[in-house]
């Protein structure tokens, strides 16, 4: 489907479309058929049969109900010695109402004193039916737009903005409102779809969340968030946490008592054009820290190795390789985990061993002897640790290339 003209003529379509087809009709009258014994005709707009439990009647014009709509009449009874026309006989009809006009007709052959009563509550059953397939309809129009809108937003680099944007108001959200991806990894087990469904109820999801099941089983939010009360940095942080929080308790007992998921949060954005890249950090997060522990994952505060990993690789090369090639690999594997560690936790000493499952005095030593390797420790010395933290993450990248 071409962009702009051919899909706002599909939207048109969609909207006035109405339910009421033969499938449905005949789908309708099969069930009806095995609790009541009266000939029952159900018409379109333009007067066809196209369901009846006459089945020779179907595809034939009933006169006698295009005659109904196009004079708008409430009822039509004909009466035994009407002499009615050919292809219409004795009975009452009753035209089918959806949202304030007439789509179709209901028949019920048979003296009208008698069938009356019979057609009103088929001509309630039909529409009932009818307005059921057109909420079912509107939702997977939705959902069709959704999953345009989420192609668009994540995958689809030549969409143009005015398209996105306009698909985005159609759907309710607001192109400039403050959002950031958060991805839940679900344990396994954990239905996505019914995970979705859970966390919507929870009071901490906004109408203005964009929320999406992914493809392979996950949940994306893009987040609402706030600003103005800790910090734009710290209210990011405190938004997305609240949310996760929420989200947990939203799954009770679903998870077994185990933590249900690791949610992933990247950069927020507050311009539809650049959720794509905030999109690739999330992912970039997830494969990078599997082992991380908490219940979210900031981007944040993983800038250092994020750009150190968008570095062109001869760069870092010729920066670092020579300094990694004094290292023996033990202590190239303990400077890495320690230093990520020792980041995550603001270089609290008590905090980053108990994330490294060591006791204090042991992280101590191991700063100690990176003292002695390096000449600097980063515990009182910044320029260190921007240092440990980019050289860290080259060294990351470099055991992922000899393991590759």
């Amino acid at each position: 489907m071409q962009r702009g003209t051919d899909e706002d003529c599909y939207n048109r379509e969609m909207e006035h479309a109405t339910p009421l087809n033969s499938e449905l009709a005949v789908a309708f009258l099969r069930k009806l058929g095995k609790h009541l014994d009266y000939n029952i005709n159900i018409m379109d707009s333009e007067g066809v049969i196209i369901a009846s439990r006459d089945g020779s009647r179907v595809g034939t014009f009933h006169e006698s109900a295009w005659r109904l709509l196009q004079t708008g009449a409430e009822i039509e009874r004909i009466e035994v010695s009407d002499s009615p026309p050919p292809g219409v006989r004795p009975g009452v009809n009753l035209p089918i109402e959806h949202r304030g006009r007439n789509i179709g007709v209901v028949g019920v052959t048979g003296d009208p004193r008698e069938v009356a009563s019979v057609a009103y509550a088929i001509k309630t059953s039909v529409e009932s039916m009818v307005e059921l397939e057109a909420f079912k309809d509107k939702a997977l129009q939705r959902l069709d737009r959704k999953n345009l809108l989420m192609n668009y937003l994540l995958y689809d680099q030549e969409a143009p903005r005015a398209a996105v944007e306009a698909l985005a108001a159609k759907l309710g959200y607001e192109s400039r409102t403050p959002r950031a991806p958060v991805l839940f990894r679900l344990r396994e087990g954990l239905d996505a779809a019914d995970a979705l469904a859970a966390f919507k109820k929870s009071p901490a999801h906004l109408q203005s969340d964009i929320s999406w099941a992914t493809p392979d089983g996950a949940v994306l939010v893009f987040k609402t968030l706030g600003f103005g009360k800790a910090g734009i940095i710290a209210d990011y942080e405190a938004g997305i946490d609240h949310y996760a929080q929420a989200a947990e308790a939203s799954l009770g007992a679903r998870s077994g008592g185990l933590a249900p998921f690791r949610a992933f949060a990247g950069a927020f954005q507050t311009d539809l054009s650049r959720y794509r890249g905030s999109w690739r950090q999330v992912l970039w997060l997830e494969d990078r820290c599997v082992q991380d522990e908490g219940r979210v994952v900031f981007f944040y505060r993983r800038l250092g190795e994020w750009l150190a990993s968008r570095a062109p690789r001869n760069e870092l090369v010729d920066a670092f390789e020579s300094v990694a090639a004094l290292l023996s690999e033990g202590f190239a594997d303990e400077l890495g985990h320690s230093v990520r560690a020792l980041l995550e936790s603001s270089f609290n000493g008590k905090e980053a061993a108990a994330r490294l499952g060591i006791h204090r005095n042991t992280l101590a030593a191991r700063l100690s002897r990176f003292q002695a390797v390096f000449g600097f420790d980063p515990r009182n010395d910044a320029r260190a640790r921007d240092f440990l933290s980019v050289f860290s993450a080259y060294l990351e990248l470099r055991g992922r290339d000899r393991a590759g």
